[in-house]
């Protein structure tokens, strides 16, 4: 066994002795029947793994600002993509500790309007508006 192994596996025996020196073997073995009622409503692994990622996608639209990980998750780009487009200044960005990035989500939904494709019946609609305000123009 190598070193490094060893180390880990006593790390891992320092962490279990503390905490079995913390909770009593009752308190234990509540936790365990906690946890394990806990996957067994999501019946399976799979089904656990989906709940967090809903979850998770969920959080973007709690949080208000987001950082370069969070966008490039949300966008489905790469980090360096994200970093592109905020070295072009083509997304605005904060800076507060003058390191990290972050980007406020109402920047980030701006940006992906900016070149809208519309769809037939927005065109219409908005090809009618047109006229109705040009016509109404030449009434006056």
């Amino acid at each position: 066994m190598k070193r490094k192994e060893l180390e880990m596996y006593l790390e891992r025996l320092e962490a279990l002795k503390g905490f079995m020196e913390e909770f009593s073997l009752e308190e234990f073995q509540e936790k365990i029947l906690r946890v394990t009622e806990f996957l067994r409503r999501f019946e399976t692994l799979d089904n656990l793994i989906e709940q967090l990622r809903m979850i998770e996608s969920i959080s973007y639209t709690i949080k208000e600002y987001l950082t370069i990980d969070d966008v490039a998750k949300y966008l489905g780009v790469t980090k360096s993509m994200v970093y592109k487009l905020t070295s072009s200044k083509q997304i605005t960005v904060y800076k507060p500790t003058g390191k990290g990035i972050y980007i406020r989500r109402e920047d980030l939904m701006k940006w992906i309007k900016r070149n809208p494709i519309l769809s037939n019946e927005d065109l219409m609609a908005s090809v009618n508006q047109k006229l109705f305000d040009l016509d109404n123009g030449h009434k006056r």
